[in-house]
């Protein structure tokens, strides 16, 4: 039976000073990053695993020291793939955005606060999350032109969190924005969009 392919990103203590002691490859027209691999043990495995990892250089520091101390980015990953870090790296590096929606939906959209002791409630409030969600995205891609590109949380603070008073005379009720709001117009212009939607 084949086992599974896995690619994952390592988060554990004293990282940094793991992958310091490795030893460390150049990358052939790639100045500044340099890549290592290595067998390791983490405590509580009942084996060893392969590691795979890059470093890029960010700063190199040269006040008040003899000799220049390099400063580097590192990024770490535990795979059974037959490819090498900077290949690791890349791969992980397209499944970025699908982490960022899943950070999302878990902190930004409630689904990580799930409280009940009863499954099929917890699957309804992680439904309706995920709902809420796709929504969202849905409209800001219909009615925003430059499509979706911010946070459930800054869209709240934009278009949600809103400064402004809601009055009620003549038989209508009147949203009064403060005049000195940043994003006014976004909001007016969203608000008009929203209302010439016509899905017939």
């Amino acid at each position: 039976e084949k086992a599974s392919q896995y690619l994952i990103k390592v988060k554990m203590r004293n990282l940094t000073t793991l992958l310091m002691e490795q030893s460390w490859r150049k990358i052939k027209n790639k100045p500044g990053v340099e890549t290592t691999e290595f067998i390791y043990k983490c405590h509580g495995w009942t084996r060893a695993r392969r590691f795979v990892a890059v470093r890029i250089l960010v700063d190199t520091e040269t006040k008040g020291t003899l000799l220049p101390i390099p400063h580097y980015e590192f990024f770490c990953y535990v795979t059974t793939l037959s490819c090498t870090p900077w290949e690791a790296h890349k791969l992980y590096g397209k499944r970025a955005t699908n982490e960022n929606w899943i950070e999302w939906c878990k902190n930004q959209m409630a689904s990580g606060s799930i409280l009940t002791q009863d499954f099929w409630a917890n699957s309804a409030i992680f439904q309706t999350s995920i709902l809420a969600y796709n929504l969202l995205v849905w409209m800001m891609w219909l009615n925003h032109e430059k499509g979706f590109r911010e946070e459930p949380d800054t869209i709240r603070a934009w278009l949600i969190h809103v400064p402004a008073r809601l009055l009620h005379g003549s038989r209508q009720w009147v949203l009064k924005l403060s005049k000195t709001y940043l994003f006014k117009e976004q909001w007016q212009r969203l608000e008009t969009s929203i209302a010439e939607l016509c899905f017939a």
